[in-house]
């Protein structure tokens, strides 16, 4: 998981979710330094978790700061739309719900 905000809020945000156990690898901005839609906060997750960009998918809510970060990244993007009003240019890539985001990884 990689998410903008401070290192102890997501984290017991996460927690409270009860999705914690579903993610080897949580980055926060404050923990790298670095925040979307600066690609290097994807690159600090895939290299905790060894995979290659090109071997990934990003899912995010916000396609100019989640969608820009995996493009400069050189992550596939998926937009999961919750029906907010979106900025600039619709993702190729769009799901509504997690059981649409299992069917189309």
């Amino acid at each position: 998981m990689v998410t903008n905000g401070i290192d102890r809020v997501q984290r017991s945000r996460i927690a409270a979710s009860g999705l914690a156990p579903l993610f080897e690898t949580v980055v926060t901005s404050q923990s790298c330094g670095f925040a979307k839609p600066d690609p290097r906060i994807l690159h600090v997750a895939l290299d905790a978790m060894g995979i290659a960009p090109r071997h990934a998918v990003y899912v995010g809510d916000d396609p100019a700061t989640d969608g820009a970060a995996a493009l400069a990244a050189g992550v596939r993007f998926v937009w999961m739309d919750r029906g907010q009003p979106v900025r600039g240019r619709r993702p190729a890539r769009r799901v509504s719900s997690l059981p649409e985001l299992a069917d189309l990884l």
